[in-house]
């Protein structure tokens, strides 16, 4: 039996069954070259047609003749109703109805033997079946739509039971109907990036990605679908026995117009050439210039597949912004569009889409890659190269005032109380400006990317500029010490601990010795100090430090000192990581006092937003949830304000609001804004920080909450690593992380993962010089839980009391 000739046919039946009826026969004609072939395909056609309105009948003569209805079991499954169907599936919302756990999916089966006839295909349509559950089961990705089951019915017809994507929309729709800017569409299209990946990374090609087979659900993450056309290549390159029958050929009567859909179907599969991961790669490409112009790149709609190829490789898309000019969009959308459209977009759809496969990105990932990229600011690869370019993105990422002095300057320290200090000083300090610039200037010189050979991080930058002090401001204490703590305060905001200690250390000595202890330059570096000690775990020391620098303002009277004003309020902020909420508030309290004094005239700014996000964490605990709502309110309107792409502050208001919805029992609404606050931190600080830990944590709690303990194991791990990589002193972020992955092993039935996560934890938790209360309490509701299974041995229950920290 020739195996292949039988795909062919099976793969042109089903293209045909797609059309309408009454024009199925003149679409064989013009789409099918070989005379032999399409008849097969229209005998089989009759046969089609011999049985009537086979969907249209009443359901009982339907059920009759094979096709299961809603009302019935399939395996452990009751189905629902039916939600999509096509030319050879069907598929179903069912649910879990054998009383282990509640559980909503997707069934999907082959229809009924309408090709009874003919058993040689329908044993083909079965194989092809089985190879998209074979694929399936292979995948484990939070953004592919797993295999949950499967097996036969009992009349014989292969079924499989997929992840049911709640309100799922398809990804265009999705991305429209939320109105989101380029940048989120981005971002939403980067995960869609990390699953092919994955797919590719188990050697598997799609060969049919398009928006239809990319559905988003209601938790706003997008799921993979359909991989009944996929192939699976071995590890040597070649396709295993059991898929070879799915093999192209390349000859003129063997096609994959049959097994793929033309729009997005990459220019080797138009020629009916083999497929590889680059060609799952253009349709990407595809997919990415559908999202950004609001139309498709080619119309090829009514196009025979020679007019189809023609089209594709004797014409060129137009550009991004062209396209945008006729796409079926209101006039406020296309210039928002328009405003984002800029030449790194352009370069990076028009590598993924070139017709050349070796022009092409490589994989997905690196198609996703350049778009993160381009989201930070940085380099894309697709855009030629150039010294300009990188070094206009370098400054342009960096850009803090319109002199490219300012910039460099405010670029490499990082902090805005150098640029304050040097602009209350700037009428008699011109030379003083002139020496910094020219130290700025040389390390911006050295991290050029053509010296060195690739383009410096600002932390690479930054540790380049603190081993170069001495040398550059070798007569000039004053200068190197104001330098000196720009630098290690911007460390420290990065979490950078180890390399902003020595910095703000120095800088603390030459500030007392230049300037005496009370003098408003040496106060500003005793509250960096405090901060770096809380940072490092040092709570006892960091509250001297604040008192000490409080009191120490009051000496020299500077309560109307900006300075004076952070030390009472982060004072305030060490107490509630402390939960000593009292206190918390009086301090608080107490800073909001003093910021309406200085600011009485002037509008709200971001110091302000923080201290109302502050009072409404204090409102929270102490129970005044309608207070804590109204402030978290306002402050999160003053920071989408002040900061519309989003900011550290913003991801924790979120976050924050998150916590007080779960409190509220609006577990769908606390998800929803934990996911908001994560997606803000992933996109302000790239790569590892504790912020991003606490938003996976928080996300990951919330998907056990909600039943979805499998993603909520993906997410805890990642945190659980991430935290190990960022806490290298004691922080109770890290044993907290821990626990929470504790908690979702512990949601899927791994009791030995979950003890071991809570033995982690608490050893951890030994190493805190004062564990917040809060976190000994989660703790130990955790262990509890653990230890009260009747299957719980020893080893399962870490000891809890002899872990307990002092």
């Amino acid at each position: 039996m020739d195996t292949s000739n039988e795909t062919r046919v099976l793969q042109w039946l089903e293209r045909a069954l797609a059309q309408p009826a009454p024009t199925r026969r003149a679409w064989l004609q013009a789409q099918v070259p070989s005379e032999s072939l399409r008849r097969r395909v229209e005998r089989l056609l009759d046969a089609e047609s011999s049985l009537g309105d086979f969907l249209e009948r009443p359901a009982a003569k339907a059920a009759a003749d094979g096709l299961p209805q809603p009302g019935e079991r399939i395996g452990p499954f009751q189905l629902d109703d039916r939600i999509d169907s096509g030319g050879m599936g069907v598929v179903y919302r069912a649910h879990r109805a054998d009383g282990a756990y509640a559980q909503q999916v997707a069934i999907k089966l082959i229809r009924p033997p309408r090709l009874g006839s003919d058993p040689t295909l329908q044993a083909q349509l079965a194989a092809r079946f089985e190879n998209e559950r074979a694929l399936l089961a292979r995948l484990a990705h939070p953004n592919i739509a797993r295999i949950l089951d499967g097996g036969t019915t009992e009349a014989g017809m292969p079924w499989l039971a997929m992840d049911y994507v709640a309100e799922g929309v398809v990804l265009t729709e999705y991305c429209d109907r939320q109105a989101l800017d380029v940048a989120a569409r981005l971002r939403l299209f980067c995960k869609v990036c990390d699953a092919v990946q994955e797919a590719h990374r188990h050697l598997i090609v799609h060969r049919d990605l398009k928006p239809e087979n990319i559905l988003v659900g209601a938790d706003g993450e997008p799921r993979l679908l359909d991989f009944g056309i996929a192939l699976m290549r071995g590890d040597d390159g070649e396709y295993p026995d059991w898929v070879c029958a799915q093999q192209e050929p390349v000859d003129e009567a063997a096609t994959a117009l049959g097994a793929m859909t033309p729009a997005y179907a990459s220019p080797e599969q138009l020629r009916r050439q083999p497929t590889t991961t680059r060609s799952d790669v253009y349709s990407l490409g595809v997919i990415l210039y559908q999202l950004l112009a609001g139309m498709r790149p080619y119309a090829l709609a009514g196009l025979d597949r020679t007019e189809a190829e023609r089209t594709v490789f004797h014409t060129r898309p137009r550009p991004l912004r062209q396209a945008l000019d006729t796409a079926s969009l209101d006039a406020a959308e296309r210039r928002r569009r328009a405003a984002r459209l800029g030449q790194d977009l352009e370069h990076i759809v028009a590598k993924a889409m070139h017709r050349d496969t070796g022009q092409r990105y490589g994989s997905a990932q690196e198609l996703g890659d350049d778009l993160r990229r381009h989201l930070a600011g940085r380099p894309v690869h697709a855009h030629p190269d150039s010294a300009r370019y990188r070094v206009g993105k370098f400054v342009g990422r960096h850009r803090m005032g319109s002199a490219f002095a300012a910039v460099a300057l405010l670029a490499v320290a990082g902090t805005t109380g150098m640029a304050a200090w040097q602009a209350r000083k700037a009428a008699g300090a011109a030379s003083d400006m002139r020496q910094v610039n020219a130290f700025l200037m040389e390390v911006l010189s050295a991290s050029d990317p053509y010296e060195s050979g690739h383009e410096l991080t600002l932390s690479q930058a930054l540790d380049m500029a603190a081993t170069r002090i001495d040398a550059h401001f070798p007569d000039r204490a004053d200068l190197s010490a104001e330098v000196r703590f720009g630098i290690g305060y911007s460390m420290l905001s990065r979490f950078r601990l180890e390399q902003a200690a020595p910095q703000i250390e120095r800088a603390l000595r030459d500030s007392e010795r230049l300037y005496g202890r009370d003098d408003p330059r040496t106060l500003r570096v005793v509250e960096g100090l405090a901060g770096l000690r809380h940072a490092q775990g040092r709570i006892a020391d960091a509250e001297a430090a604040y008192l000490d620098g409080i009191a120490r303002s009051e000496r020299a009277q500077l309560q109307r000192d900006p300075v004076y004003l952070y030390l009472v309020s982060n004072l305030g902020l060490l107490y509630m990581s402390q939960d000593r909420y009292e206190d918390a508030g009086v301090m608080l309290d107490r800073a909001l006092a003093l910021w309406q004094s200085a600011h009485r005239r002037e509008g709200a700014d971001a110091d302000h937003a923080n201290l109302l996000s502050n009072l409404a964490q204090v409102a929270h605990a102490r129970g005044q949830l309608a207070r804590s709502e109204a402030l978290y309110g306002q402050a999160q309107a003053q920071f989408e304000r002040l900061h519309p792409q989003g900011s550290p502050d913003l991801a924790v208001v979120l976050g924050n609001r998150g916590m007080l919805a779960e409190d509220r029992d609006d577990l769908t609404g606390a998800l929803a804004l934990y996911r908001q606050s994560l997606d803000v931190r992933e996109r302000v600080f790239a790569g590892d920080h504790p912020s991003t830990v606490v938003g996976l944590a928080n996300v990951a709690r919330l998907l056990v909450a909600t039943g979805d303990s499998t993603r909520a194991v993906t997410m805890a791990e990642r945190g659980a690593a991430m935290a190990d990589r960022v806490f290298s002193g004691p922080h109770p972020r890290h044993p907290s992380t821990h626990a929470t992955l504790a908690e979702a092993r512990f949601a899927t039935g791994d009791a030995a993962g979950a003890a071991e996560a809570l033995r982690h934890a608490q050893a951890l938790a030994t190493r805190l010089e004062s564990p917040p209360p809060s976190l000994m309490s989660y703790l130990e509701r955790i262990g509890t839980r653990i230890c009260a299974q009747p299957v719980a041995t020893a080893s399962d229950c870490p000891p809890l009391a002899a872990s307990a920290p002092r």
